[in-house]
């Protein structure tokens, strides 16, 4: 989500909310002689507060999941999920009284913690990454279609390579037949010619699915000088091929690029994700003992 001029009403009463919390927190735990509890009034209504903040700001996923909550606009939900959920990390701290407390609450507030931290990095990364994917991948395409668009990319380079491989085999079979089967240097180099010979070693392993991190076709520069050396070797005529084939390898190049920072763009929700549905369980629990406890106390 990018944070711009729709956010600042969301930014705003959130900051509002959290002054007014904090400044009642500090009231209230000046004038609490045993400290802050999550039993108390204000514990329970902090407690309360950010519980509901946590789960509108979980709700998202379910919106997007389940067809019967697609209701309302996805941006407010969106902004929900950011805005709520980060205020709600304070309020369960002043909820706990910033204590950790038995097993159950301490393991609470560390998945709180990790989810908590998670998101801000995962909102960081979706202010910087996707211009920087503009920048270096202007030809962006889905991640569900890259193996169709690589496929796409090897099939036109043998368009490219076929023809020319098959000009040089027919002109080496000339060669050899004018000289009575016997193979000249001149027919050897033919038969060998630099272009198939490059294409078939590297431009050819470079294009395959699994990206060859350790191929010299993997670096702007490198990829550069090496096209540029092929060139020198071949006739004008094939350096028309030869530019079609290094901009095929570009954006080869690309999508690998676009693959990286589409993980590093999504490899957050890794943690974030579940720990969140962990952490519901767990807040419910939690809950629940603390409404029996409370019920139960004189």
């Amino acid at each position: 989500m990018r944070i711009d001029r729709q956010a600042r009403h969301w930014i705003f009463w959130c900051a509002v909310i959290l002054l007014v919390a904090t400044v009642a927190y500090i009231v209230y735990a000046k004038n609490t002689p045993g400290g802050p509890t999550g039993g108390s009034w204000p514990g329970l209504v902090y407690g309360g507060v950010g519980s509901a903040a946590m789960l509108v700001a979980i709700l998202l996923g379910a919106r997007k999941r389940f067809r019967w909550m697609q209701f309302g606009r996805v941006f407010y939900w969106t902004q929900a999920h950011v805005w709520l959920g980060l205020l709600s990390y304070p309020l369960i701290l002043f909820h706990a009284g910033f204590s950790l407390g038995g097993p159950l609450t301490f393991a609470l507030m560390v998945i709180f913690t990790i989810v908590f931290v998670t998101g801000i990095i995962g909102l960081v990364l979706q202010q910087i990454l996707p211009q920087y994917l503009m920048r270096e991948v202007p030809e962006e395409t889905l991640d569900r279609q890259i193996p169709h668009v690589l496929m796409m990319i090897r099939e036109e380079a043998e368009s490219i390579a076929n023809p020319i491989r098959a000009e040089r085999e027919s002109a080496a079979a000339e060669a050899m037949e004018a000289s009575g089967g016997v193979a000249t240097a001149a027919t050897k180099s033919a038969a060998s010619d630099p272009f198939y010979s490059f294409y078939s070693a590297q431009v050819v392993p470079f294009l395959q699915d699994k990206f060859r991190a350790d191929s010299p076709l993997a670096s702007d520069s490198a990829a550069e000088t090496q096209f540029s050396l092929w060139r020198i070797q071949l006739s004008p005529d094939l350096h028309p091929a030869v530019d079609r084939l290094q901009q095929l390898v570009k954006e080869r190049r690309q999508l690998q690029r676009q693959r990286r920072i589409h993980w590093w763009l999504h490899s957050w929700l890794i943690l974030h994700v579940p720990l969140s549905y962990a952490l519901l369980v767990l807040g419910t629990i939690h809950g629940i003992m603390a409404f029996r406890y409370t019920s139960r106390a004189p």
